[in-house]
């Protein structure tokens, strides 16, 4: 059934206006979260564009009776309203190139507003995340756009060439409404030419439009279908040189005919699909394009076949339209979903977690509110009790008291500072199971703090006593686990910690955006300033890194302890090497400002000599920020394949190294591309059949024996020292 709706009367005129003043920003760089033109403009352009307020109206009243509702293209006033009406039924189809409107605030509450988005390529999904972060990266789902196969040309494919063209090499590109970088093209392929003065390459202009006559290039101007397969069939590639938004069904078609193709290397939605399935080449300055021509003019016919093989294998899956279609389905929810995995079943009526504290953003405080809703949605009563909880996590826990938890309830207990919580814990008589989260080892806090180095050794000792009295328990790694093990557990399991990006489902704070958009690069580690992270080395390589590029910033994202002595230590490093100027240093922030240096940072580098997990690596990914690290303790583990490590602390083959990660872009997609399969592996679907598997545990166990008084002491002993490591976290 189609339902029509009337359109409000606009001004014409002062549209196509403000479009004018639009499209003329789009070859311009533009500054990522800050609005490219004034409120006045933007405003003026959705509100002079298509408008239906009684469809606005029938969504309001009648969306509940949609399943879903889906609204195309994103730039449209009308969808940007209509998402908000909609709400939880708002699916986005964005049609996104890399223009002016993409970078209007309104578009970014729109995609950040929709339930799901659904994207015709990879490429398309990968400018979204730089554009909007990557909660959109997470809600997203790559649909595909169907296209048609290959026509008929002919019998042998000639027939329907220009007879100047049938005999010498050419490449093609097929000019349409959305290409944008046809004068570049033509400028590029002169310079090579007037180089190449004996080069047969041809180039083969199809579409409507025009251009002044230039040596070696053909205008057919607009070509029928079937001209334009018998093209596609005989053209060594088929070129695109848009660098904000190019037509990606004359891509997929050409990969169709098994022919590799050659795109911007700026155009993020075409060139992130083509180096994703390696079908063609992505140059992006106009030497690599001078050395893509030339290459082309005398290639392989084995390269450009297996390149357009693989292309062909990718259009197969996300150009086909049955299979388009399904994805559309299976993204709506129109068809039934697979089971749920079947969770335990144990006796108890309560599970509960204790922890000493819970602080907005936290890894450990995030997962225990995850496992929390998980349990509550078992069916069990759960309760987080903690002795400290921060403002803002207030609703989700309570404060720990003797006896507030029944001994019939279950217990998971998180280990990771020593705490007075650990007595409680050990004599609870009902089931239970620890989780650990690493301790970290007092050598490295000797030389700062020799008290508090004591206190984690002390804390690190206590799980042995804990062993005795836990049958059940689980480590966020395989170290963590052997580290239980170790300490006399039985065979613990391992539960990661679950990153999920939509955290960061909420804007940029503008300012840090627009300062650290300054064209300098930014170096980036977030995590507690603590000797065990090794601060201080990252300043040190950092003062090497500044011989590449004098320009550069540190950001050393952190809590720390007023007055600590290492922090005082770094300052003064960096006073030392005439640096601190370039060295940023932060402590609290907000969870904007967070987001803000995570997505403009060129490079995630960690000196960390010591990690349980480390989360940061993981959320680094999530940005498409390549990792450099120190392989360390569970460092590589939380890597897998992903990321680059180093095992040797030497500054200027580091600083190279870094330097490298930053600048070339071969080694960037390379390295991206593997962190984004990684960090699949952390998300909390991808989490929960190992926190079933815990609860399955906890099920079989049975009333624990009685806790031996000299372990109640010893843990006691240790009492005294929580609030001052739960602040070392």
């Amino acid at each position: 059934m189609v339902r029509r709706f009337p359109m409000r009367a606009r001004n014409a005129a002062a549209f196509q206006l403000t479009l004018g003043e639009l499209r003329a920003l789009d070859e311009r760089p533009k500054t990522i979260g800050l609005s490219p033109v004034p409120y006045a403009t933007a405003r003026a352009f959705f509100d002079q564009g298509i408008q239906s307020p009684n469809l606005l109206e029938h969504l309001e009243r009648e969306r509940h009776r949609y399943h879903a509702i889906v609204f195309a293209p994103y730039w449209s006033g009308l969808t940007l309203q209509g998402i908000e009406q909609a709400r939880a039924r708002a699916f986005l189809q964005p049609v996104l190139h890399d223009e002016t409107v993409a970078y209007l605030p309104a578009v970014e509450t729109a995609f950040r507003n929709a339930s799901r988005v659904l994207f015709a390529s990879e490429g398309e999904a990968s400018l979204a995340a730089r554009l909007f972060g990557p909660a959109v990266a997470r809600k997203g789902i790559v649909v595909g756009r169907g296209v048609e196969g290959p026509g008929s040309p002919g019998p042998s494919g000639k027939e329907q060439l220009p007879r100047r063209i049938a005999a010498g090499p050419f490449l093609l590109h097929v000019r349409s409404g959305q290409s944008r970088g046809t004068e570049f093209l033509l400028r590029t392929f002169a310079r090579y030419r007037a180089s190449n003065t004996d080069s047969r390459l041809q180039l083969v202009l199809a579409g409507p439009g025009g251009h002044e006559r230039q040596d070696g290039v053909i205008d057919l101007g607009a070509v029928t279908e079937a001209g334009k397969s018998a093209l596609l069939t005989r053209c060594v590639a088929l070129v695109e040189p848009s660098r904000t938004g190019g037509d990606d069904a004359a891509m997929l078609q050409a990969w169709l005919h098994s022919k590799p193709v050659l795109v911007h290397g700026d155009c993020v939605q075409i060139s992130g699909s083509v180096e994703s399935c390696r079908g063609g080449w992505t140059p992006a300055s106009h030497a690599e394009w001078m050395q893509m021509l030339a290459t082309m003019a005398g290639a392989d016919a084995a390269v450009l076949r297996d390149h357009g093989e693989r292309g062909r294998a990718y259009a197969r899956e996300y150009a086909d339209w049955e299979k388009v279609i399904e994805r559309y389905e299976k993204a709506l929810q129109l068809r039934r979903s697979e089971g749920r995995r079947s969770a335990p079943r144990l006796a108890v009526r309560a599970i509960h977690q204790l922890l000493p504290s819970l602080d907005y953003g936290d890894a450990i405080s995030n997962q225990t509110v995850f496992t929390r809703e998980v349990l509550r949605d078992l069916g069990y009563e759960s309760e987080i009790f903690v002795l400290d909880v921060s403002a803002a996590m207030r609703d989700f826990a309570r404060r720990f008291k003797p006896g507030a938890i029944a001994h019939a309830a279950a217990l998971l207990y998180h280990h990771a500072i020593g705490t007075s919580l650990t007595t409680p814990a050990i004599q609870h008589r009902g089931p239970k199971a620890l989780q650990y989260h690493n301790i970290t080892p007092g050598h490295f806090f000797q030389p700062w703090d020799a008290k508090f180095a004591g206190i984690l050794e002390m804390g690190r000792r206590d799980l042995h006593h804990l062993a005795a009295a836990f049958r059940v328990s689980a480590g966020d790694s395989s170290y963590n686990a052997d580290e239980l093990r170790t300490a006399g557990f039985k065979d613990p399991l391992v539960v990661p910690i679950f990153i999920d990006p939509m955290r960061w489902a909420q804007p940029a704070d503008p300012e840090w955006m627009k300062v650290l958009q300054d064209g300098r690069t930014n170096l980036l580690f977030v995590g507690r300033v603590a000797p065990n992270k090794c601060q201080h080395h990252l300043v040190q390589a950092f003062h090497e890194y500044l011989r590449h590029d004098p320009a550069a910033r540190l950001i050393l994202v952190g809590v720390w302890p007023d007055g600590h002595p290492y922090v005082q230590f770094i300052r003064e490093e960096a006073d030392r090497l005439g640096i601190s100027r370039q060295v940023l240093m932060t402590s609290r922030i907000t969870d904007a400002q967070l987001l803000a240096c995570y997505r403009t940072a060129h490079l995630f580098w960690s000196m960390s000599e010591h990690e349980g997990f480390c989360a940061p690596l993981i959320e680094a990914m999530w940005f498409d920020v390549p990792v450099l690290a120190y392989k360390s303790s569970a460092i590589p583990e939380t890597l897998g394949r992903a990321g680059i490590m180093f095992t040797e602390k030497r500054w200027p083959e580091l600083a190279a190294l870094a330097h490298m990660l930053v600048e070339d872009r071969a080694l960037r997609r390379k390295v991206i591309a593997a962190q984004r399969a990684r960090r699949a592996a952390f998300l909390p679907e991808a989490i929960l059949p190992a926190l079933l598997e815990l609860l399955a545990r906890l099920g079989a166990e049975e009333r624990t024996a009685p806790v031996r008084d000299d372990q109640v002491r010893t843990v006691e002993t240790n009492a005294q020292y929580a609030s001052m490591m739960r602040g070392q976290r």
